[in-house]
């Protein structure tokens, strides 16, 4: 849609963009202004809980999520 990238380019991190409450309620009410459909879909993104569990991501242009600290193997899992 015309109205979100217009949006995304005065935001153009796609985290502050699915981390800001205001963006995320504008976002999420787009297609409902445009179309008045039955529902809405929460804007949001699978990453976002990531930080909550110790896990920092950066969200590349071209590559996409990248964890800075990806879990490998079993030992991974184990605390200090």
């Amino acid at each position: 849609m015309a109205v979100y990238r217009k949006l995304a380019e005065k935001y153009p991190s796609f985290r502050e963009r699915s981390e800001t409450t205001d963006l995320i309620v504008e976002i999420s009410l787009q297609p409902w202004e445009a179309f008045q459909p039955d529902g809405v879909i929460i804007f949001s993104d699978i990453l976002t809980p990531l930080p909550a569990f110790g896990v920092p991501f950066d969200i590349e242009e071209v590559r996409g999520p990248v964890i800075q600290s990806p879990i490998r193997s079993e030992e991974g899992f184990a605390s200090d």
